[in-house]
């Protein structure tokens, strides 16, 4: 009888499959012989912030449904170029390429949007009926000029089959598909020749892209767009190619996480993801470039071992093999198999780049320049080892100047990373410059200390040892990686300093105790004035007290650096927990840095409301990170295990800043981004991720400190008092921090249940965020 049951069941939901596929395509062919109807797609995708963000993905999905695949497309692109990420957007595009019967077109955006999270089910399904990453077929270094000749004998004989426009067209995404990038390059640009017009260049430069050309790409599209801005293909390739998003730009989620030195959180999801993806190897690729970077060879060489056994000729696999190899120092092995990544990776520039290292090592310059010369047309790279291995190759090479220019271009399309902070030591060391390389040494290190190869090259400069206190934690974490040569020694009692010019400038400018009982002990930086210090000194104090009249006084100083801007972008006060010290930049002062800051996240705001934010929002950043720092001394365990009280001790320290002007636009923030879709509520676990982990965008960033502050406040609200609430918080932070359930201390502390908790926080945020309104104490 069940069987009976469900049989019925399965051809009732085929038959109404069916039937809503006959209609949907029946509403496309009826809406089409009118038109769009809604707002023109040209005109918004023409003019950004049109309209908002919430009304294109509407209108995108809506004509994608009517079968106005354009409109669709050029309604989703606008959002992509507004520097919007979600799943949904680039699932969204993925479809509607499908629906042009574009699937080389649509795997490319469902990978983008997979590379976002760990799962993605609705890209998952479409995945596994379209085309995979397209990989060179495989041709030997020696052998190209005949691969060429090839293409060139078989061309005439092909074009013969190809008579119409639609036939040609076809064939070369057929053949980007298999592989055959060289011979769709040589069918586009017969194309061009035949049929004169955007098309033939769109495809060059998709050519191009794919072939790992990405200068040359540019340069077509921007002389082809003044003629069709819209065009499909040519949007596309821009798209791939300017992506700056640190996870739909790195072709998986795990590299994403590798390049964000996210690389617990990656180990610890390598098992999970293998399991549920039984042909990617993505997580074995990343687990294996992390035991490299740890200098774990024998687990490196296990997952290299288990990524190829589900993608063999995977020329990423092949090149970690090569730096397996050459940690072994087996640098014969190591050249044939370079020699194996280039098979099937002529098209990544960090294949060409690793064989120019091989080059220099040999003392083959003359190969050294035409690679270096080569990798112009690739710049911009999407290849994401590439830069690394481009700039560590010039500044080898003396080309500081390029190198430079490199740095800078990698800055501005990636979030900051350590890789990026070591590169940037290695440039002011080659070029004398030992303070500001000391400087970016120690924020990597502090970032993430765990690259040991760039690590160990690092500490071969003479100038670490000006620094006692990093050449100490340099040294130290070389031992402990078991390195030869190096063995543990005593890290010198000093001041912390984020930055060692802060510390230089120490020695001859002194460090002055002002008012606030002692508490502070303020270090300038090179080039400010010396008067900074009382002014800073005179609202540290009256910080202090407000603080440390709702959470305890302190008996050790706390200590403050006071640093030029230069080089640390908008960052206006940071609290680094690995040195217990607040660095305070000159953008504290700039009013009109400050404005744009805040100009660049929310623009709604009234001329009364951003004057005073402007005046505000500065002290309110310093405060919060000063009562981040108060609350790691007083509770030592908030600090050793800050991932488990994240959003306690950023939610506190939000309302002790006290400015409601700065919280109000706190929450504005918030709510532009839920509405959005850029940034979504998430549970406490993740808040503590976010907040733990950082690297993540401003809007995520600034929602997340939000919904923290919502939390907080609704529990201290619970209290009575803002005195007796704040007195509580810290002793629900102390519990937890110290291993207790967060729902065993919740309900001890506050009386209150976590289901109780979790709903009630959410009835009062919606008011809270809808009107952008602060709690009142």
């Amino acid at each position: 009888m069940a069987a009976v049951i469900i049989t019925s069941m399965k051809k009732n939901i085929t038959a109404t499959i069916c039937l809503l596929f006959f209609l949907l395509i029946h509403a496309g062919v009826l809406a089409q012989t009118g038109g769009w109807s809604g707002p023109s797609s040209k005109e918004a995708f023409d003019k950004p912030n049109l309209h908002t963000a919430k009304d294109l993905y509407r209108m995108a999905r809506e004509a994608m449904a009517s079968g106005y695949l354009d409109d669709s497309r050029l309604f989703a692109l606008r959002l992509f170029f507004d520097g919007n990420r979600s799943q949904d957007l680039l699932n969204l595009l993925g479809v509607i390429e499908l629906q042009a019967e574009q699937p080389l077109l649509a795997s490319e955006w469902l990978r983008r949007a997979s590379a976002l999270s760990i799962s993605n089910k609705v890209g998952q399904r479409y995945l596994t009926r379209l085309p995979s990453r397209p990989r060179p077929i495989p041709v030997d270094q020696t052998k190209l000029a005949d691969h060429f000749s090839e293409i060139s004998e078989a061309l005439p004989r092909l074009q013969d089959r190809l008579a119409n426009p639609k036939l040609h067209f076809g064939s070369i995404m057929k053949a980007l598909e298999r592989g055959q990038v060289y011979l769709a390059l040589a069918l586009s640009e017969e194309y061009e020749k035949k049929y004169p017009g955007p098309d033939g260049s769109a495809l060059t430069a998709l050519c191009a892209w794919y072939l790992g050309r990405n200068r040359d790409a540019l340069n077509i599209i921007q002389n082809q767009q003044q003629k069709a801005p819209h065009h499909s293909i040519l949007l596309f390739v821009k798209a791939m190619i300017e992506d700056k998003n640190p996870g739909s730009s790195s072709g998986s989620f795990f590299r994403a996480l590798y390049d964000l030195d996210q690389w617990t959180r990656a180990l610890s999801l390598v098992d999970q993801f293998s399991k549920a993806n039984p042909s990617s190897p993505d997580a074995y690729i990343t687990q294996a470039r992390i035991m490299l970077d740890l200098n774990k060879v024998r687990e490196a060489g296990q997952a290299l071992q288990d990524a190829g056994v589900r993608d063999p000729g995977n020329p990423e696999i092949d090149l970690l093999w090569v730096a397996y190899l050459l940690q072994r120092n087996e640098k014969d092995k190591a050249a044939t198999r370079l020699a194996r990544a280039f098979r099937r990776g002529y098209n990544m520039p960090s294949v060409s780049l690793t064989a120019a290292l091989f080059a220099l090592q040999n003392g083959r310059m003359n190969e050294v320049n035409v690679i270096i010369s080569d990798a112009m047309s690739s710049r911009p790279f999407t290849d994401p080892e590439a830069y690394s291995i481009y700039i560590t190759l010039l500044l080898m090479t003396d080309r500081t100047a390029d190198a430079r220019n490199a740095l800078d271009e990698w800055k501005n399309r990636v979030a900051e990373r350590s890789m990026l902070c070591y590169l940037e030591a290695f440039y002011f060391f080659k070029t004398g410059d030992n303070q500001h390389a000391l400087e970016w040494l120690r924020k990597g290190f502090q970032m993430n200390p765990n690259r040991i190869g760039i690590l160990q090259f690092l500490a071969g400069f003479p100038a670490l040892g000006d620094d006692p206190r990093l050449f100490a934690e340099v040294n130290n974490r070389l031992a402990a990686a078991s390195l030869p040569g190096y063995s543990e020694i005593p890290v010198p009692e000093s001041l912390p300093a984020t930055v060692p010019a802060v510390a230089a400038a120490a020695s001859s400018q002194g460090s002055t105790e002002i008012s606030g009982d002692g508490k502070f002990q303020i270090t300038l930086g090179p080039g400010i004035d010396s008067s900074a210090r009382n002014i800073l000194g005179s609202e540290l104090a009256r910080m202090y007290e407000r603080i440390a009249s709702r959470i305890g006084t302190l008996t050790v100083p706390i200590f403050i650096n006071f640093i030029s801007a230069e080089g640390l972008g908008p960052t206006i006060a940071l609290y680094e927990s690995a040195n217990m010290v607040v660095t305070v930049t000159t953008v504290y002062y700039d009013g009109e840095m400050i404005r744009n800051i805040i100009l660049a996240n929310f623009d709604a705001l009234g001329d009364d409301e951003l004057g005073t934010l402007i005046e505000e929002l500065p002290g309110h950043l310093l405060a919060g990170e000063v009562t981040r720092l108060i609350i790691q001394i007083l509770i030592p365990e908030a600090k050793t295990n800050r991932t488990a009280t994240a959003w306690m001790q950023h939610g506190l320290a939000e309302i002790l800043a006290a400015s409601s002007m700065a919280q109000r636009y706190r929450l504005l923030v918030a709510q532009k981004s839920l509405n959005s879709e850029v940034a979504k509520l998430a549970s406490s676990n993740m808040l503590n991720s976010i907040f733990s982990e950082g690297y993540t965008s401003p809007a995520v960033f600034e929602t997340a400190t939000a919904q923290a502050y919502l939390m907080t406040a609704f529990l201290i609200k619970r209290s009575g008092s803002l005195e007796k609430g704040c007195r509580d918080m810290m002793r629900l932070i102390e519990l937890v921090s110290k291993g207790g359930a967060f729902a065993d201390a919740l309900n001890q502390t506050f009386k209150i249940s976590e289901a109780d908790f979790d709903k009630g926080w959410k009835e009062s945020a919606y008011w809270a965020l809808k009107q952008g309104a602060p709690y009142e104490w």
